[in-house]
């Protein structure tokens, strides 16, 4: 498996070591090592699930120091299951850091070729991470059943294509998410996929009406579609819903619980010195309001 484990004081997290080894911070959080306490226990990073502030706001901290970067270089955005992807830049740093009220609105999407840290949240919801080497840009998604069918994932492709960036040198990482093995959904959700999708082996019909919904899968497929190389594609394959242990799960626990914590940053500035007329700028416009973050 390209994703592994590794362990830093009290966290435990995740990471694609090839994307260390080139510059970029990538991590997915855990459960483990945090502040929180009942149903939040321990690490939960998402301010609006109903948990302590304070101690969420402590979990950040410890995150955050983690990766050695100060509320003020993190940038995050509101999530609302739509497709919007916006371009960061320096100047966004501490957005929804501290605060929910002042994370980047409607937003499912961020892109940068700062050194700011990209954080979103998630509870089930796939991961999307990428990396552009040709244009030194990185970018984090989240997306759920919603965004993965409505191609969330194609619409960062297009935003880094639109400043000169190719495909087929992208990296791509689909990180820990609810899987097939626990995702059961009804007619109403498989026939948003058959709707946008050509063809859906990554729905499997049960006796009951309801289909298995493989979310890796889907998001892998619309990659490659798209140009991705397989083998820049890392899936962590790794069910959120399947391992109380370590995660937080929406399907599995209902509403009161945690988030993961999803990120993203490049370490190098190399790219600091070059300027991007498209910061800031958002890339779709498609937004499909939910009162559900995971």
């Amino acid at each position: 498996m390209s994703w592994k484990w590794y362990n830093t004081g009290s966290l435990t997290c995740l990471t694609v070591p090839k994307w260390q080894v080139a510059g970029i911070d990538l991590g997915f959080s855990t459960r483990v090592g945090g502040a929180s306490m009942g149903p939040y226990d321990a690490l939960n990073l998402g301010l609006h699930v109903g948990d302590d502030p304070n101690a969420v706001l402590e979990n950040r901290k410890r995150w955050f120091d983690h990766w050695g970067v100060p509320s003020t270089g993190v940038a995050v955005g509101e999530q609302v299951h739509g497709t919007n992807v916006i371009w960061v830049k320096e100047t966004d740093g501490g957005r929804g850091s501290n605060e929910l009220g002042t994370a980047i609105p409607a937003v499912d999407g961020l892109v940068t070729q700062s050194t700011i840290g990209l954080m979103a949240f998630f509870a089930d919801c796939v991961p999307l991470y990428f990396y552009y080497p040709d244009l030194q840009a990185v970018g984090i998604v989240h997306a759920g059943w919603k965004g993965t069918a409505s191609k969330i994932g194609q619409r960062a492709l297009e935003c880094f294509e639109k400043v000169g960036g190719r495909t087929e040198n992208a990296w791509v990482a689909i990180g820990p998410s609810i899987g097939p093995c626990c995702y059961s959904v009804d007619e109403r959700v498989a026939e948003q996929f058959r709707s946008n999708y050509d063809k859906t082996p990554f729905l499997v019909p049960q006796e009951d009406g309801h289909y298995l919904l493989d979310l890796w899968e889907a998001n892998r497929t619309l990659f490659l579609e798209s140009g991705v190389r397989p083998e820049n594609i890392d899936v962590a394959a790794i069910c959120t819903a399947d391992n109380q242990e370590w995660f937080f799960s929406h399907r599995r626990d209902g509403a009161r619980t945690g988030r993961m914590a999803g990120w993203i940053r490049m370490r190098s500035t190399k790219h600091e010195a070059r300027s991007t007329k498209h910061e800031g700028i958002k890339c779709s416009i498609h937004v499909h309001r939910t009162s559900s973050l995971d």
